[in-house]
């Protein structure tokens, strides 16, 4: 007999002891199993609600935010009107590109 129980994302994050915006990242990233279509009112199955808790017991990173940026900060705005405002941006980026090339 198969459950067909289903939890709204809040439930779902709440018992994975993750806030809604953790849980919705680590399913953009691919790093948890998509249920289908993932929307405000999703509905995930109880199967799947397993399926990441054995997840993140093999490897807690999953439902982890991350602890550094992937963008410097001084690149954050390129391409944009505040990029080319502040020229020291564009002198940090270079030399964090050439630093990171070399």
């Amino acid at each position: 007999m198969t459950e067909t129980t289903t939890l709204g994302l809040a439930e779902a994050a709440t018992r994975l002891g993750v806030s809604i915006r953790v849980l919705r990242r680590a399913i953009r990233a691919g790093r948890v199993a998509v249920p289908g279509k993932v929307t405000a009112t999703s509905g995930f199955t109880t199967a799947w609600l397993h399926g990441v808790e054995a997840a993140a017991e093999a490897d807690p990173a999953i439902l982890s935010r991350a602890l550094n940026q992937k963008v410097p900060p001084f690149a954050r705005y390129e391409g944009t009107s505040a990029w080319r405002k502040y020229l020291s941006r564009v002198r940090d980026y270079a030399r964090f590109q050439a630093e990171t090339t070399a």
